[in-house]
Order: structure tokens, then sequence, then C-alpha cells
């Protein structure tokens, strides 16, 4: 993650457009002094926990009168100084307040870079951004920011604590540290297993849907297969190249996980359709997969798809016309017998990346299942390990977040520019 910049960051926090009211927010060393200035107060108005009705000037001439509320470092959102402007909602003056800030020295802030901050400075932690970016996917059924998925690791993490010392008790003492408690304590890990798969599945909720690309040529069967993974006719199917130019887009649910299925238009067309071709490949960022499909696999994968997709899943499509002639190492999958469609969904249904918040979550329920299995052989040392495995994987999810990368930063990026 980007280390924490020193400079002052400024953004309208508020929706664009007229409204009664806009907020201004402004963060970092620097910001009691910024507003000072051009509301013209004395040194130290604003300094601590204070609140100012006042005016902002440029040229000595009234831009607004305002409400300036401050908060200290160490009590605002990003754990540093910052001051909310509260002012008329009308565009042209935010836009002017905008840039008497930027002039004096702020600069304006990057999508989630205040959440970035109070997560750097310990105000949140990895799981709380998640969880709070959750509230802008518009897919995800979460109407209100909770602590449920916080609260749920942190019951967790106790448990797998609390587990690995009793097996570590048995380690240093024998068996007379079990005192016949030997299968209270394997229905303990019993039950810590049902815990890990409760995290894992809350985890995948407020996760990001994963965006899953279906690409290839034109006429290898792109919608066909899109329409019969979402169970609806919402592509355009025929035999005419060209049918796909805006692709179609749909939220679905594979074995537990939540995904975004696109539709495209075919990679070797001409006029329109390379062009909407094209920029579909301009938009991957590196955490999509990419479904490539080509009649029997025929056709490699663009050199720019491998290079900018996170992960491609190559496929021998329309396996019912071509007699299992396809390339021998690709799945074969038929659109119409529905061969090889379930190990598809398989592959869609893999956790999205190993820095992911699920991937984490499932390393954390196999390194319990193991644990298990190895109390079972009476192999006690092997158990306390796996255990304390979790147990490192669970604090750092509840920290930093340094094992979540990759869902953190997608969180931030989905937030908007005033959060």
């Amino acid at each position: 993650m980007n280390s924490i910049s020193p400079e002052i960051i400024c953004a309208v926090a508020t929706p664009e457009g007229m409204s009664a009211l806009s907020v201004i927010r402004v963060s970092g060393k620097g910001s009691f002094e910024l507003l000072e200035n051009i509301m013209s107060l004395e040194k130290n108005r604003l300094k601590g926990m204070r609140r100012k009705v006042g005016r902002i000037f440029e040229e000595g001439n009234t831009i607004d009168e305002v409400v300036a509320v401050s908060w200290p470092e160490g009590k605002s959102f990003t754990g540093e100084e910052m001051v909310e402007i509260i002012c008329h909602g009308i565009p042209e003056s935010i836009r002017t307040i905008m840039d008497i800030l930027i002039r004096h020295g702020a600069r304006r802030a990057e999508p989630g870079e205040f959440a970035r901050r109070a997560l750097g400075n310990g105000r949140l932690n990895a799981v709380q951004i998640i969880a709070l970016a959750a509230l802008w996917d518009k897919e995800n059924c979460r109407k209100a920011f909770t602590r449920e998925t916080e609260e749920r690791c942190r019951k967790l993490l106790n448990v797998i604590e609390s587990t690995r010392e009793t097996v570590e008790g048995i380690i240093e003492f024998g068996d007379t540290h079990l005192d016949g408690n030997e299968k209270n304590i394997r229905s303990v890990l019993k039950e810590l297993i049902e815990r890990a798969k409760d995290f894992k599945i809350e985890a995948a909720s407020i996760e990001k849907s994963s965006r899953v690309m279906i690409m290839g040529p034109t006429n290898s069967g792109k919608s066909t297969l899109f329409n019969v993974l979402t169970g609806k006719n919402g592509a355009l199917v025929s035999d005419e190249p060209g049918t796909t130019r805006d692709g179609s887009t749909c939220f679905l649910e594979v074995s537990g996980r939540r995904i975004q299925l696109c539709d495209t238009a075919g990679t070797d067309g001409s006029g329109l359709d390379r062009t909407a071709s094209e920029a579909v490949i301009d938009s991957l960022d590196g955490t999509e997969r990419v479904i490539w499909m080509s009649v029997g696999g025929k056709k490699p994968p663009a050199d720019e798809v491998r290079k900018k997709a996170g992960e491609v899943i190559e496929i021998a499509a329309k396996s019912d016309l071509i007699n299992g002639k396809g390339i021998e190492k690709l799945l074969n999958v038929s659109s119409v017998s529905g061969e090889g469609l379930e190990e598809l969904k398989k592959m869609l249904s893999r956790v999205p990346g190993s820095m992911s918040l699920s991937g984490a979550a499932e390393r954390i329920e196999e390194s319990v299942k193991r644990s298990y299995n190895f109390m079972l052989s009476n192999e006690y040392d092997l158990a306390a390990e796996l255990l304390s495995e979790a147990e490192i994987e669970a604090r750092r999810i509840i920290g930093k977040g340094e094992n979540i990368q990759l869902s953190v930063e997608r969180a931030l990026a989905g937030m908007c520019v005033g959060k």
C-alpha cells in the first residue's frame, strides 16, 4: 500500500448539483492554518476541536459564508488535522472554494484517499475499509456500515488463540494435560471449523465483486456462454460478426461467490467492433479474470490481454462441433451439450487472488481443518503449528491488512473522492 502523503488534501464530500448545503473536507498537517488564512481568522482559532462561522474571502471579496468544523490530530476520521467546511450547495461557489484551497497549498484528493489515511493512522482497520466500501457496491445487499465482519474475525481469532494454547499445553505436559478432555478439545476444534467457514462466507459477502470478462474472436460463442451462465437471454446471439458491441453485464453467484460477468465484442473485428474490443482491453486493471474462448482453442489470447488481465482462463469452445479435436491442455466447453460448464464454474468460484480477504479466510479455514485432522492422529505439534498460522492470518486481517492488500486496494479505489 502507498505510504501516507504529508500533503493537505481536499475534496467535496457531498453529491454534485444544486443543494441547500455542501461539505468540503480538508485533511493534513497545516489544514487549520490554511482555513484560518482564507477565512481571515486569528491564528490558532481552529486549533483543537472547534467550530467557527465565518466567510471565505478572495482578494477581499466574500465568496461564501460557511461553518468550519475542526478536529485535531488523533480525533478526526483520518487521524490528522482535519476541517470540514459546510457551505451553500451552489456549484459555482463550491468550485471557487476548491480553487482557493488548492492555490493556498492543498491538492485534490484521490478516490478513497481520506479512508487510506485513516487506515495508515490506525483509525480504521483493513476489514472496516472493505466493509465501508461495500456500501458503494450497488449489487451488494449490505444496506448499512456495520462491524459484523470485524467482530466475527475477532471472535474467530480468540477461539483460535485459546485452542492453540490448549494444544501447546498438551505438547508441554503430555497426556496428563488432557485430563479426560480429549473429546472436548476435538469438539472445540469442530466448532472452530464452523466459525472459520462462517467467516469465509461473511468475507465473500462484503468483498467487491470479481469481474469476469468473456473475450475471444467473433463467433466463438461468447454471448451464448454468457446467456447459459447467467440463465438469461441478455446477450444477442447471431452468426453475423459484430453482433456484440455494447456488451451485456450481469451480477450472479457462482458456488457462493459473487461475480460480475461481462460479454464483449470479438477481438478480431473491424470498425466499431474493434473500437469496442480495444476499449475493453484498455479497461483491464489487473484484477479481472478473462475467459478466453475460441473454437477448439485454436486462437490463443492476445498478448495485451495476458499482460493486463489478472488471470486468463483459456477454453476450447464449441466442443460439440469439433469432436474432441481441440487443444489437449485446454478445457473443452460446449454451451449446447453442457460439457465443461461445471468445471468452468468451479474455476470462476475460486478465490480471486491470494492477497484477497477471501483468500485469507480460505487459508484460515484450511489451516483449522488440517489442524483437526492432525489432532485426530495425535500429532499435536503439527496441529499447533497450523493453528498458529491461522492466528497470524487473522491478526493481520484486523490490522493494516498486509495479507489482503488486493481487497483493500480495490475497496479504496471503489470509494468516492470525498471518502
